[in-house]
């Protein structure tokens, strides 16, 4: 029996510990009247950071460290805490809503949130947490945790390596908080269907010339949300600990994330039995009332840093992490389809035929379960130095990653009927009572060596990044009883020119991205056995940025091309047990352009926008050759207005329109998903109540509660799209 959430492991009982002893230090007597207005307000220079705030003007680039986005020759966007909190966006895929190029393929409130990213799928075990991979929680990131999410597209091997599951279409990099301010906040919120949440979030610095620093954020919310019935516990809390002077720094951080969810999942539906796309349901219906489960993760980790001189610092971290998932978390299926009467009754629902268009599905769900063990560090240094006229900041780094995961051999399944617009007819069954069998699945390690030297010529008006990244994997499969090694070297180039001053920069970039190879493993494949080298993603990509007061414009151009293995007929006259053949000639293709922009139209109204379009296409394939890749919208635009009434200076009003046009639910592009206009809207207002700053927050997503498929779930799963939700949010500051 798999139970793993009934243990509370020591690394977690630890950041327990720490945070709530951390929190009472930093925050004795915080509602005292002598203390009520003892931090002033946080202001955000607008010189600074773009869109009230909300776009930051400067991004963590891993092994690049710290550049301003002008001066970065990729598509990069970073945003801020800010934002996060005007939005009230619980989660990284919430943030991501404001660039609906980033599609998520998973529904809304899903425990699991997976993405796509200029039109290659991006999974939630490769999110980026503190420029490391395998420490960030188990299927979603909880803003309350975070200061900022920075947003890479395409493949980038040289900033961030090789993820654990090959992402190759973008980076999502996550920061958790940091004690970069003095901050005592109390919070709450509240959702329609009865979710509130409650938190805190103190930080400090201390010290002579305030080289101390310490955070402590905390957040509890609990109540049914996203679809009827569905009640969720949620939990999550991180620590920040730092000492920095001239010479030296070190940080320390923690984080501990739980969720428990009981009485429903949220719905993804295959409409390829029917052969036709039957119009979306209700965005809050509930088909599957009796699932439940939990997931939880734990993180520690430690960084440090010394400058022997201004011009050269070496820099170490460690950092180790726990996840964990068991119950109903994700596939809960529905296939639309015809039942005839022997069939119903078979599934215990009657004795009557029942047709697909009329919305009767079969519904299939699993219990599953994993746990998972994973240590990272890295070591390097960098250095500044001048040749001639050209200035240089040489980094040399290594990275080290090992993943030891158990996991389901075979998640247990259960079936039964219901309706696609009348869920309270289904035959819901029992949950199965067996558990599956989980076992060792995998023992990864990764390590890799990265030399870059960054070029700056003619005052900064022309700048170079040369770079290299070794990659060398370890891949051992438990299950399969199969291993895998192998190393690639990938080679990446920048170019930024500004010609005409510091706010238009021109630039061109070649990256690539690197994917494991796959072994195979079938009697009756040609190459049974064989294990192809990784697979080298190559991006080429030009463009603009323009950044002047408030106005920040990125214009970018992108090819990604994408190898991968083709399956296709093959006979062997001297083994008739062979059919088929499994190759390395498979190439996927994306191409697109995209403009993000933000700034102020007047005074009062702001604007932050993001339009794309791409075309992404199977340029070889066994079956697909020459057609679209699913759930792939060919544009996508959205548009934030956000006005601060002038008459009452403390209060402005905001609108998101979100445009996605028609995609095609599977890969042979018979069966396609109308295109969808959905409207946010919101409003923001400060004050003092009793003396203490107050913020009042209201917010309302998908205001028309407008029926639509919000994008495709691997091929032939369309996920429902989220109906309206009500939110409403109070942050006081001491």
């Amino acid at each position: 029996m798999v139970k793993f959430m009934t243990y509370q492991s020591p690394l977690a009982i630890a950041i327990k510990i720490s945070l709530f002893s951390l929190a009472a230090t930093l925050s004795p007597a915080i509602f005292a009247e002598d203390n009520v207005q003892q931090l002033p307000t946080i202001e955000v220079e607008a010189d600074k950071d773009f869109a009230n705030g909300k776009i930051a003007s400067q991004s963590n680039l891993g092994s690049l460290g710290e550049k301003s986005v002008i001066d970065t020759p990729f598509s990069v966007t970073t945003y801020t805490s800010q934002l996060i909190q005007d939005q009230q966006a619980s989660t990284v895929a919430a943030v991501l809503k404001n660039d609906p190029g980033i599609r998520t393929i998973t529904n809304s409130g899903h425990l699991n949130e997976n993405f796509t990213i200029r039109g290659f799928s991006s999974s939630w075990e490769d999110y980026n947490l503190n420029g490391l991979y395998g420490v960030a929680p188990t299927g979603r990131i909880p803003t309350d945790i975070l200061g900022s999410i920075t947003l890479l597209k395409g493949p980038n091997a040289l900033i961030a390596g090789t993820p654990p599951t090959g992402t190759v279409g973008g980076v999502i990099m996550a920061h958790t908080k940091r004690a970069d301010q003095d901050l005592t906040q109390v919070s709450a919120s509240y959702e329609d269907g009865g979710y509130y949440k409650s938190g805190f979030d103190i930080s400090r610095r201390f010290g002579e010339n305030k080289e101390f620093g310490a955070r402590a954020s905390a957040s509890y919310g609990q109540g049914e949300h996203i679809i009827e019935n569905m009640d969720d516990t949620n939990t999550a809390g991180v620590i920040a600990l730092d000492w920095t002077t001239d010479k030296f720094k070190i940080n320390f951080d923690a984080y501990s994330v739980r969720d428990k969810r009981d009485g429903g999942s949220p719905a993804m539906v295959s409409f390829a039995t029917l052969g036709k796309v039957l119009q979306a349901p209700s965005g809050d219906s509930n088909y599957f009332p009796n699932l439940k489960g939990q997931q939880q993760s734990e993180y520690v980790g430690l960084t440090g840093e010394y400058k022997f001189t201004p011009d050269f610092k070496v820099f170490a971290g460690i950092a180790y992490a726990e996840r964990e998932y068991v119950g109903h978390l994700f596939g809960t299926r529905m296939i639309v389809r015809d039942f005839t009467a022997a069939q119903a009754s078979n599934l215990g629902y009657g004795n009557s035929a029942l047709s697909g268009t009329d919305g009767y599905a079969l519904t299939q769900y699993y219990r599953v379960g994993s746990k998972e063990h994973n240590t990272v560090a890295n070591t390097g240094f960098e250095g500044k130095f001048n040749t001639g006229n050209i200035s240089h900041i040489v980094g040399l780094r290594a990275d080290y990653l090992t993943r030891d995961f158990w996991q389901h051999y075979g998640p247990t399944q259960s079936q039964y009927i219901t309706n696609l617009y009348n869920p309270e007819v289904g035959y819901y069954g029992e949950m199965p009572t067996t558990y599956p069998v989980v076992g060792p699945y995998g023992d990864n390690k990764y390590v890799s060596y990265t030399l870059t030297d960054q070029l700056s010529l003619f005052e900064d008006k022309l700048q170079f990044i040369l770079g290299a990244r070794y990659q060398d994997m370890d891949i051992k499969n438990e299950y399969a009883k199969t291993k895998y090694s192998s190393d690639k070297l990938s080679p990446s180039v920048g170019i930024t020119i500004k010609p005409f001053g510091n706010d238009l920069s021109f630039y061109t970039s070649y990256v690539e991205g690197l994917t494991q190879g796959s072994t195979i493993d079938n009697v009756k494949d040609a190459n049974d056995g064989k294990t192809f080298a990784p697979f080298q993603t190559k991006q080429y990509e030009f463009g603009a940025k323009y950044q002047a007061g408030s106005w920040l414009n990125t214009l970018a151009f992108y090819q990604i091309e994408k190898p991968s293995t083709l399956t296709t007929a093959y006979t062997d006259s001297s083994n008739e047990n062979i059919t088929q053949i499994t190759t390395d000639g498979a190439k996927t293709r994306s191409r697109g352009v995209e403009w993000s922009f933000s700034g102020h139209l007047t005074q009062d109204l702001s604007v932050l926008g993001n339009l794309a379009y791409i075309d992404a296409e199977y340029v070889k394939s066994a079956l697909t050759t020459g057609k679209t890749v699913e759930g792939t919208p060919d544009f996508t635009a959205a548009l934030l207005l956000d006005y601060k009434i002038p008459t009452l200076e403390d209060l402005s009003v905001n609108a998101r329109a979100t445009y996605i046009s028609k995609q095609y639910l599977d890969s042979t592009n018979v069966l396609e998903l109308s295109d969808y206009t959905i409207v946010d809207l919101g409003a923001k207002y400060a004050t003092k109540v009793g003396g203490v700053n107050t913020t009042f927050r209201a917010n309302v997503d998908n205001v028309a509660d407008k029926k639509y498929w919000a994008g495709v779930f691997t091929s032939g799963y369309a996920t429902v799209g989220e109906g309206r939700t009500y939110k409403l949010g109070v942050t006081f500051d001491f």
